[in-house]
């Protein structure tokens, strides 16, 4: 198990099976209520007892903690299931504040309306075999609704409290290989041209995509034709393609890609060479996929290193 992710003395990023999905609708669509309650029922499920704190907020509510709770969990869930909620809008349970770090710890489930963009960051232990049950339940759910991208593997979670340091990243993946590094908010700055704040026009040679694969990669219907039909072969490796998305799996089970350890990131390196037409380029990732590092040559290092690490 990898440890924390550092900053200078202080430990800010928990080693975590991360879960992030995007879509370009709000979340007061009906169809994305009803996922996301299903979702949040498998979670509470899984991780009810491990959470402390939730936090409901929109133009109505501020944000504010409480205590977890019988009474809280169903405010969480009500609030999903009812279909009039406009930006800016959240949900959010977690874990305790940890004793050792000082921040609060795994399992997270967070939701948010954006202006332009929903989002939701589900972050648990690492353990495989949990995650890969957690994982499976949410693909089946994530297939009915608009979903534009979404990613699954092993990765370090960062708090909210702390994504203004969103920028020590990307860090672990010059050892992790296969860690999801990037924070919830990161993907806005590359998935499509008509989503957040990049300016496009000042780079009309860059492509929009998504950031990254994983373990498991969701890609939606909005980059299938970059695509045509997806065959991977390789060990390990699964395809399931329809119409409206793309779901490939890279292994029975999500590993760190440890190298110290040896551990074959093959079946990940073919998942990358595959969809490499339906990602991002580097440069719109500057702007924002982990912070400001269009203007840091040390972090303009990081990034384009982490950008090619599949590449043999």
């Amino acid at each position: 198990m990898p440890d924390y992710i550092f900053r200078g003395e202080d430990p800010i990023a928990q080693p975590a099976f991360r879960i992030l999905a995007y879509w370009p609708v709000a979340l007061q669509d009906p169809v994305m209520s009803q996922g996301l309650v299903a979702i949040f029922d498998n979670f509470l499920q899984h991780h009810r007892e491990a959470l402390a704190y939730t936090v409901v907020a929109d133009d109505k509510r501020p944000m504010e903690g409480h205590e977890a709770s019988d009474a809280g969990f169903a405010d969480m869930r009500d609030w999903l299931a009812t279909a009039d909620k406009e930006w800016p809008a959240t949900a959010r349970t977690f874990g305790p504040i940890s004793e050792d770090t000082g921040q609060i710890v795994v399992p997270s489930f967070r939701v948010e309306q954006m202006a332009d963009l929903s989002i939701m960051d589900i972050s648990v232990p690492a353990d495989p075999e949990q995650a890969v049950a957690l994982a499976n339940r949410v693909t089946e759910i994530l297939q009915g609704m608009p979903t534009l991208y979404a990613v699954m593997g092993m990765g370090f979670f960062l708090p909210t409290s702390l994504e203004e340091l969103s920028y020590v990243f990307p860090r672990g993946s010059v050892r992790y290989k296969t860690a999801i590094e990037f924070m919830a908010e990161g993907p806005r700055w590359c998935l499509r041209k008509d989503i957040g704040n990049t300016f496009w026009d000042e780079m009309p040679e860059e492509t929009d995509g998504i950031p990254d694969i994983g373990w498991r990669t969701i890609v939606g219907a909005h980059y299938l034709p970059r695509l045509g039909q997806v065959a991977i072969d390789a060990e390990g490796v699964t395809v399931d393609q329809t119409g409206a998305m793309l779901i490939v799996t890279a292994g029975a089970a999500p590993i760190w890609g440890d190298v110290n350890m040896g551990e074959d990131v093959s079946a990940y390196r073919a998942v990358a060479e595959a969809l490499a037409p339906a990602r991002a380029s580097v440069r719109p990732m500057l702007n924002g996929l982990f912070g400001a590092q269009v203007d840091d040559p040390d972090g303009t290092d990081r990034v384009e290193a982490w950008y090619e690490r599949f590449e043999a």
